[in-house]
């Protein structure tokens, strides 16, 4: 295990994820992607060993949390994300959450992992969503602008089962399935727990 997947086995109060894009290119979630825009049956044991890894955190007093930055129309791969991951994941006890894009603060933020509101690493990808680099930021004013932007973008965000009930009262778009899986993209290979939600497996 390399440093960063060490950083998720070892914090001790809080690991807290922003993520900025509709869409992230991952070598690893290409089948089950798939599978997905296929309108095949969702596999019940779907991202098991992760959602273990969060209940075993959070019955050991620790927080795990994320917002995610989305727009009014969902793009498929946000539609994966929630039905695949979030919908496991926060019913093992992350505590998942949304900002809309014309919400977010005027404030420095990225693609960032803050662990125990000490550790920053920032996260950097191309506009295809593929990760370019993973950098921890040891710098002073990199960690206070992390810890703001969490505190901000947290406390204007709502959770998970806001954004469903949105999605059961088609107050959002959702774009139909029909045809999306002709244009699955070929996908970098990079490590799984580079973005993430199942850290190492992240």
């Amino acid at each position: 295990m390399d440093q960063f997947g060490r950083l998720f086995v070892e914090f001790k109060k809080s690991a807290t994820r922003i993520e900025t894009l509709p869409a992230y290119s991952v070598e690893e979630e290409r089948a089950q992607f798939e599978h997905y825009l296929s309108g095949k049956p969702l596999p019940e044991n779907r991202n098991e060993e992760w959602a273990n890894n969060i209940r075993a955190c959070v019955a050991d007093g620790r927080y795990m949390g994320r917002v995610h930055i989305i727009d009014h129309v969902l793009t498929p791969y946000l539609q994966f994300e929630i039905d695949w991951y979030y919908a496991i994941n926060g019913a093992a006890g992350e505590d998942i959450r949304f900002i809309y894009r014309d919400d977010v603060p005027d404030i420095t933020h990225t693609d960032t992992w803050l662990f125990d509101d000490t550790v920053v690493v920032d996260l950097s990808y191309n506009e295809e969503g593929e990760l370019l680099y993973i950098n921890q930021n040891d710098a002073p004013e990199r960690l206070e602008q992390a810890r703001t932007a969490w505190r901000e973008f947290h406390a204007r965000s709502f959770p998970l089962s806001a954004l469903l009930a949105e999605i059961r009262s088609s107050k959002l778009v959702i774009p139909r399935a029909t045809g999306r899986a002709r244009t699955v993209a070929r996908r970098k290979r990079v490590q799984p727990w580079t973005r993430h939600r199942f850290a190492p497996n992240s």
